[in-house]
């Protein structure tokens, strides 16, 4: 019996180290934000700050960068794969900040983010609202 013990103890001993059964795999991915700028004429945009979080609270500010947008599209690659809070500020002209969760996948995925219009002055195109001077309804009147 102790023959037989032994051969037997030594194989079960080397199977953890020759199995790869639990080995974690790093996956990278990609994703695209498209920054939509049709309502100003699609003029370019200078620059943005990202911030990606984790969505699992593991990572706080995966990156955090500020990127020069090159036709209105920012490629964000070599991110592992996973869900993420992402935060875009654009800075510049168009001052805006945007919030989302969003998925990064092996594929690469796309978002489109759109910016609203921008209101400039002209001279002539001003409006002024007309007063209204009805005291009969001001508070001091209605007190009893």
């Amino acid at each position: 019996m102790r023959k037989f013990y032994y051969p037997a103890l030594s194989v079960l001993s080397l199977i953890p180290f020759s199995m790869n059964g639990q080995k974690k795999i790093d996956t990278n991915g990609s994703v695209t934000f498209i920054l939509d700028n049709s309502k100003n004429n699609n003029t370019p945009i200078d620059s943005a700050y990202i911030i990606l979080d984790r969505f699992d609270l593991t990572g706080a500010g995966v990156v955090k960068e500020e990127y020069h947008v090159s036709s209105n599209k920012i490629l964000l690659e070599n991110l592992p794969v996973g869900k993420y809070y992402a935060d875009i500020i654009i800075r510049g002209f168009y001052n805006q900040h945007f919030s989302r969760i969003i998925n990064v996948t092996k594929k690469g995925k796309t978002y489109t983010f759109e910016l609203s219009e921008i209101g400039f002055y002209e001279a002539g195109d001003v409006v002024i609202p007309e007063e209204s001077n009805d005291f009969s309804k001001a508070s001091i009147t209605l007190m009893k």
